[in-house]
């Protein structure tokens, strides 16, 4: 009789123990996905990867880390080509969440965020936040080159200003620091003048989950603007 309930037992037992880890990755995974999905009204779903260091670590709710990523999304008046989440440790309660149905946290995500932004967009935006006409922008690893054209002694030049870009209180701020001008000489007076109204600055909007953006990377091709997501709840979604 043992033997028999043994047989019977082992089974439901290892039911419960792989049962969860084998759905759980992927609830989470639709739940993050979904809840990011639909509040920033993105029309593709995000891709979502959540790791535990353990099998057993994830049956106890305990996750190492995690990535969500997304691509050609518009965030805080800004389209992205690339932005993505690296998610902090974080836990959830199994139990709660096979009882209910629906993923149960202890506590809510967060993260380290990075968004890249194409070279095509940065010459938007300098378009948008500037005073002088723009004819291009190249963005390099040590900086950005406005491109624009001034007028002198009779003769209509083009002129390019290199400088670096940052944030002042939320918004993206060019700062130029050298003009050059295809060898035409630029009085000091006009060089001044190009300098003092080449810079620029894009008010970033208000972002989702309490997102703060706290600096600006210049790469070749694209700038990337890193920040903080303190708060993505789980299991709550937009309209419920």
């Amino acid at each position: 009789m043992r033997s028999v309930v043994a047989v019977v037992l082992v089974p439901v037992v290892i039911v419960l123990l792989i049962g969860p880890y084998t759905f759980l990755p992927s609830l989470l995974e639709y739940a993050v996905a979904r809840d990011v999905q639909g509040r920033l009204g993105i029309e593709k779903q995000p891709e979502v990867q959540l790791n535990s260091d353990l099998p057993l670590d994830m049956l106890r709710g305990e996750f190492s880390d995690g990535r969500i990523e997304m691509r050609n999304v518009h965030l805080g008046g800004v389209r992205a080509e690339k932005a993505s989440i690296d998610l902090d440790p974080f836990d959830i309660d199994v139990w709660d969440t096979m009882k209910n149905g629906r993923v149960v946290d202890r506590q809510p995500l967060s993260g380290a965020l990075e968004i890249e932004v194409s070279e095509d967009e940065v010459a938007r935006l300098a378009q948008k936040g500037s005073e002088m006409p723009i004819t291009g922008v190249e963005v390099k690893k040590d900086g950005v080159v406005v491109g624009s054209e001034a007028s002198a002694l009779g003769t209509q030049f083009p002129v390019s200003v290199e400088g670096d870009l940052a944030l002042n209180e939320g918004d993206l701020v060019f700062e130029p620091r050298d003009l050059e001008a295809a060898g035409v000489p630029v009085p000091n007076e006009l060089a001044d003048q190009l300098l003092s109204g080449a810079d620029f600055e894009y008010p970033l909007g208000r972002l989702p989950y309490r997102t703060t953006i706290t600096g600006v990377e210049t790469e070749g091709g694209r700038i990337v603007l890193v920040g903080r997501v303190p708060s993505i709840p789980l299991g709550v979604y937009p309209g419920d």
